[in-house]
């Protein structure tokens, strides 16, 4: 208990008491009163050292210090203030037990001083703190500082939403970026939800119609200056303003001829830059802006329908790319080859007709000359059934149609949307016009209507059980079983439309479940020869297949990734497997898959598959422990590395000359050597040779077998051809090391002698 309460307590006991004691017993109580507030005064002094109440005293100081600082002018301090004011409250709530101590309670008065102003100050300005920003805001404005201004105006409507002066000032910096949808949005939301004074209501009318205005006159601005891009930017945004537009304001007519104008504007801007690009050499960019201009193309042909000047220079790239193709022999470059003939075939197909035809024959031409077809691979892919909707449920493809067109007549008359609420063939729709004799019945068709809007399409069908029970009459009957029609073509749109997007999110088992599930209900109900059912799956079935088939070809491409990283791993076996599994994938009839890149990669692997083959065969001879034969089939596989260039494939090998090296055995190399000549594996041999350089032998030791190895490779029958490019290999192979000079040396003189008799 503090000090100061111990002595009020015993005071007011005292005054209480005192005139009904008598004289002695007063005398006594006066007397022990006094000893013991004199005992616990002297105790609790000894409780606090002089340094614990230095400390104590130093934190009221900083208590003080802390709270005098709160101001008026710091707003964004607010929440702050009002901990620290917190904190000091608890501080003074703790700290009480000090008082009797008269530096400490005279510490302890001055600091509830401070908390209370700054409590006050605190209360005061948080409800304030919006406008405060907001005024801040306008001074900044004034200055046009807008950046600092917009962060201000930012706070205010963080701090109170409906700040309207706050709002309507944000509307006017979005609307210098030209972001006419989020000013309108904000201008419409003040004007419906934040009760704005009338002032403040004919500004923001104002503003809205000087925003589309302004917008609009800057569009035509661009459009003439040729800038169609940034117009069609601003002009999207009226449009999208035009759709919501509640004030009557909006030019919807004016705003899409303009959008035409510019979606021309920009698809000849895409033609010149590709001609420039062209001019300049530059294939590449040329191509990618052919690529994004017939997208372009495609998007708007209902503006575009000159396309004369794009076959033109689609022409000059794919010439360029064919051209460019055909120098490129080497294995190596292999891959960039089939790049560049994928491309050319893809942009050929843009032109089609008879410049894709001959684009065609001419990249089958340049394959021809370095790649043969691969009657594996074939074999592969012929075995490999098609797959796909249509051939799944082949009672519903009837005629071939413009799918995709058909799928948006289908959404438009069945599938609820935010710009189509209630579909024209939806049971919604039906259940309002179509009235029976029973009045249960049309009770029953609400019902249907309202199971059908939460899809719960079993009890919705349920419902339309019991209408058919109740209906007596033929009129009812026919109402019933023309709102059977209704759901059941309405159910079939909205699953066929949820497996479509299902597919989209690469959901193949939930697609495939709502298409058997729709085929169930179709079966159930006998409704298979229905004309807006078989449309409705036929439109459906088509526009899947066609996802999943480029579903399929993002599948195939994933494996040549894979294949290419198995190939940089030196994993050939694997990405022949890769190969087989992607020459598998089918989809259905009319999807055309391009596995080019899959065929390329396939012939890019062949010669290391044959390497790893002949690998395995010495592996086995070494594994029985049959050295000389392991070394003599080290030594084919080892030619047929070098004569396959191998290495340019980054096929890992160790040498013939490291591996008898690794054994530290001459007689063995000796050997070897004399078995390889045996055997006519002259390059093998001489490698054999280098395996005792690396042992320790000079070359003088070995001068006769040199000699003799490089006189009978020079001799060696073959193919004049052949023979010049195996004298280049071995004369770069063998020039910069002096120690296999005897063999050179004659080697070199018996090839001059070999092409002496040639001629």
């Amino acid at each position: 208990m503090p000090g100061h309460i111990f002595l009020n307590f015993y005071r007011n006991f005292a005054t209480q008491h005192f005139f009904i004691m008598n004289k002695t017993f007063k005398t006594l109580f006066l007397a022990s009163v006094l000893c013991l507030v004199f005992l616990y005064q002297n105790a609790y002094a000894q409780e606090l050292s002089s340094s614990q109440k230095k400390t104590i005293i130093g934190n009221f100081d900083k208590q003080i210090k802390t709270i005098s600082s709160i101001s008026a002018q710091n707003i964004d301090m607010l929440p702050v203030y009002s901990y620290q004011v917190a904190k000091a409250e608890d501080f003074l709530k703790y700290n009480e037990k000090y008082v009797a101590d008269q530096e400490i309670y005279s510490k302890f008065l001055e600091l509830k001083t401070v908390v209370s102003h700054g409590k006050d100050l605190v209360e005061f300005l948080t409800p304030r703190a919006s406008e405060l920003y907001y005024l801040k805001a306008i001074n900044l404005l004034t200055n046009d500082k807008k950046t600092e201004a917009y962060n201000y105006l930012t706070k205010a409507v963080n701090a109170k939403e409906d700040n309207v002066m706050a709002n309507y000032e944000l509307c006017k910096i979005s609307l210098d970026s030209n972001q006419i949808i989020s000013t309108t949005e904000r201008l419409t939301k003040i004007l419906s939800k934040m009760n704005p004074t009338q002032e403040e209501k004919l500004l923001c009318q104002n503003m809205i119609a000087y925003a589309y205005d302004k917008n609009l006159l800057q569009s035509m601005v661009l459009i003439k200056e040729g800038k169609f891009a940034y117009a069609y930017d601003i002009l999207q945004e009226l449009e999208a303003f035009c759709k919501k537009d509640a004030f009557g304001i909006c030019h919807s007519e004016v705003v899409k001829k303009n959008m035409d104008i510019c979606k021309k504007g920009i698809y000849d801007n895409h033609i010149d830059i590709t001609k420039r690009a062209i001019k300049i050499g530059d294939m590449k960019v040329a191509g990618d802006f052919v690529q994004n201009t017939y997208d372009y193309f495609q998007r708007n042909r209902e503006v575009i329908n000159q396309s004369d000047s794009f076959d033109e220079i689609v022409h000059k790239v794919v010439n360029s790319y064919l051209a460019q193709a055909q120098t490129m022999k080497q294995a190596s470059m292999s891959e960039a080859r089939a790049d560049l003939l994928a491309k050319a075939k893809e942009l050929s197909a843009m032109v089609s007709g008879d410049f894709e035809a001959s684009v065609l024959k001419q990249i089958a031409a340049i394959q021809g000359t370095t790649q043969t077809n691969d009657t594996k691979l074939d074999s592969i892919e012929n075995l490999a059934q098609n797959q796909g909707y249509c051939i799944d449920y082949p009672e519903y493809t009837k005629d071939s149609i413009d799918a995709q067109a058909q799928v948006a007549q289908i959404e438009k008359a069945y599938i609820p949307s935010s710009d189509n609420k209630l579909p024209k063939e939806s049971v919604a729709v039906a259940s309002t016009k179509t009235k029976t004799i029973d009045k249960a019945i049309d009770d029953k068709f609400y019902e249907t209507r309202t199971f059908m809007q939460v899809n719960n399409y079993e009890k919705a069908l349920e419902v339309l059980e019991k209408a058919n029970r109740l209906a007596k009459i033929e009129g009812d009957k026919k109402a019933v079983e023309s709102m059977y029609k209704r759901a059941i073509r309405e159910i079939t749109a909205k699953r066929m439309s949820m497996a479509e997007y299902a597919i989209f999110e690469g959901n193949i088992s939930k697609a495939d479940s709502l298409v058997a599930l729709t085929n169930d209900l179709i079966g159930e109900y006998n409704m298979k020869q229905d004309t807006a059912i078989v449309r409705i799956m036929n439109s459906y079935l088509r526009v899947i297949d066609d996802k999943v088939c480029s579903k399929k070809q993002d599948e195939i491409n994933v494996l040549v990734y894979d294949i290419l990283e198995c190939i940089r791993k030196n994993d050939f076996l694997t990405a022949e497997i890769f190969i087989n599994k992607a020459m598998q994938i089918k989809g259905n009839n009319d999807c055309r898959l391009d596995k080019q890149r899959v065929r390329s990669l396939k012939r890019q692997i062949e010669e290391p598959l044959k390497y790893i083959e002949m690998k395995q065969v010495c592996e086995e001879y070494l594994n029985n422990k049959d050295t000389n034969r392991y070394l003599l089939e080290y030594a084919k596989l080892e030619y047929f590395y070098n004569i396959k260039k191998l290495g340019e494939m980054s096929v890992q090998h160790t040498s013939l000359r490291d591996v008898l090296t690794q054994t530290n055995d001459d007689n063995l190399a000796i050997a070897t050597v004399e078995n390889l000549i045996k055997y006519q594996q002259y390059e093998g041999a001489i490698e054999a040779v280098g395996a005792l350089k690396n042992m320790g032998y000079k070359a003088k030791h070995t001068k006769k077998i040199q000699k003799r190895i490089g006189k009978i490779m020079a001799q060696k029958e073959g193919k004049r051809q052949d023979k010049i490019a195996e004298s280049y290999r071995m004369e770069d192979k063998y020039n910069n090391d002096k120690w296999f000079k005897y063999f050179l040396k004659e080697y070199k003189k018996n090839f001059i002698k070999f092409q002496k008799m040639q001629f």
